[in-house]
């Protein structure tokens, strides 16, 4: 069944390759270390240092897995944007494989039946896979996550202590509730002496904090502990919240429900079933309800509790197959679970659809390089919104072109002028701030990002994503001969890292969906049309 998980995450991969503001520390991280080796004054996060650092022992295990590949890409002479997909690849191996250790952790305690449904449930949702392979700091922490996991329910108690070490002094501090309560567990069930936590905790704990700190204060050019610093400023200055706040109870009624899609109900079924997955299901259970007392809340921060509640929801369906032809009651029950699966798989099909309208950025530039000859030397301006929605160094292909993001500068201004060309942010080509170029430079394109979602009843699927143009490439007719470029910096327009994401609860590749009624008469609902007033935030 592994292959399953494979395929897969390759879906989702090569249908939504571009990443998002939020992934842009450990993607830049990643392509300077590929790129740029040792020549640290290269690097982008010296610029664009963000609201907290992170840590680059991630990208440092991403692109060791990704170099032999990038370098013969580069021998070859592929398009740099080829890495991209080859190191997302990368992290997506890195995470399976510890997924595919605990598919078959499962499949030893629980059977081979659970086993499967695990695979099948795991599959047919969207958010699990669709993070498994971007690089978020959630991600980089998840393969280390996922480890501690097969060793706690393998009894293997200094192997799971000292990747609980790892992922939350390297990666997420949050993790010590969660793995926390894991080892709580073990010591109050006395599966675990407190003797011997001390015994794997103390060195575990300093060899990894020796290591970021050394590590880390190569790369940032100062001594300090990245992770420190993040709960210095999400948990004691309680700083997080300035990205906007969520409902206390959000992660309950949104995320997980989101997350899990219709597998949810089932989890309390495997619960109350199988009472071997209880110990399974409540550790994640109180991370969540622990984690919502911070008030900014995105799902990426609950990724690691959703393949424990997988379990309980596989064992409820495991046991519903097995029992199907005890009665006609039960074969029905049996038909439900295999219902779910195809729920789970309509909702993740509609969200990757609507996710891969989600990068213009990515888009327009792409584009531009296929309409303009590489052997030019162009020059070309990304405006807020294009970096923020796919554009990374991945996609700069040209060493001799020029690509500037500086902010804050006025459309029609005389910088502006200077640059061959423009992708700048437009609701329409009569838009206001395209005005003042409409005798010095020509559209010569436009890309649509997502808009809203439609709904009637006259069509079968009675959905539509509908999608509006926000991005335009504008020509230059009169570029300069000696353009004047000392304004510019190499600046993205949102430095990411943490929470600097998006505004309030803005944590997935996915915009709110505002849902518009479709009507073949003005200002009237059809009587077979109904207005649905939902929106679908983080999708």
């Amino acid at each position: 069944m592994d292959w399953l998980l494979i395929l897969c995450s390759l879906v989702h991969i090569f249908l939504c390759p571009f990443t998002k503001v939020e992934e842009s520390f450990n993607l830049q991280a990643i392509h300077d270390i590929l790129y740029h080796r040792t020549d640290i004054q290269e690097y982008d996060h010296l610029e664009f240092p963000g609201v907290v650092p992170r840590t680059f022992l991630g990208p440092i295990a991403v692109s060791f897995v990704s170099a032999p590949f990038v370098a013969l890409f580069r021998a070859l002479e592929i398009p740099k944007d080829a890495s991209l997909y080859l190191v997302r690849c990368a992290l997506g191996a890195i995470v399976l494989w510890p997924l595919i250790k605990l598919r078959k952790r499962i499949q030893e305690m629980l059977g081979q039946g659970t086993s499967n449904w695990f695979v099948f449930i795991t599959v047919s949702q969207f958010h699990f896979l669709f993070y498994l392979s971007r690089p978020l700091p959630n991600t980089m922490a998840l393969p280390l996550v996922l480890l501690a996991y097969y060793y706690w329910l393998g009894q293997q108690h200094g192997k799971f202590i000292a990747c609980s070490a790892a992922a939350i002094l390297i990666f997420r501090g949050e993790l010590a509730i969660l793995l926390g309560l894991i080892l709580l567990g073990e010591l109050l069930t006395r599966r675990l002496s407190l003797v011997k936590t001390v015994i794997f905790a103390v060195p575990s704990g300093l060899i990894w904090l020796s290591l970021t700190v050394l590590v880390d204060s190569f790369f940032w050019q100062r001594l300090f502990w990245p992770e420190g610093e993040v709960l210095w400023f999400n948990v004691v200055l309680n700083k997080s919240g300035d990205w906007g706040t969520s409902p206390f109870l959000w992660y309950f009624y949104s995320a997980i429900p989101r997350a899990m899609g219709t597998s949810l109900a089932l989890v309390p079924v495997g619960m109350f079933l199988e009472r071997r997955v209880l110990p399974l299901t409540l550790p994640p259970l109180f991370f969540v309800l622990s984690y919502s007392f911070l008030p900014h809340k995105e799902l990426r921060f609950i990724v690691y509790a959703l393949p424990l509640l997988n379990v309980a929801a596989a064992a409820a369906c495991s046991r519903l197959w097995e029992n199907r032809t005890k009665g006609k009651w039960r074969t029905l029950l049996a038909l439900v679970a295999i219902g779910h699966l195809v729920a789970n798989l309509v909702l993740t099909s509609f969200l990757l659809m609507v996710s891969r309208a989600n990068y213009p950025g990515g888009e327009a530039l792409s584009l531009l390089h296929k309409m303009e000859s590489y052997e030019s030397n162009v020059t070309v301006h990304i405006d807020v919104l294009a970096a923020q929605t796919g554009i990374s160094r991945f996609g700069q292909l040209h060493d001799n072109w020029m690509y500037d993001k500086t902010e804050n500068l006025k459309a029609g201004s005389p910088e502006l002028r200077m640059f061959h060309y423009l992708i700048a942010e437009a609701k329409s080509k009569h838009a206001y701030n395209l005005r003042p170029y409409s005798e010095t430079h020509d559209i010569v394109a436009h890309i649509e990002g997502f808009s809203h979602i439609r709904s009637s009843y006259n069509h079968f699927p009675p959905i539509r994503i509908k999608t509006k143009p926000c991005l335009f490439i504008l020509k230059n007719k009169y570029p300069p001969e000696e353009p004047d470029f000392s304004f510019t910096v190499r600046k993205h327009p949102v430095d990411t890292l943490e929470e600097q994401a998006t505004p309030p609860a803005a944590d997935v590749e996915v915009p709110d969906l505002e849902w518009t009624n479709h009507s073949e008469t003005a200002g009237l609902l059809p009587d077979n049309s109904t207005e649905i007033p939902v929106s679908i935030q983080n999708v």
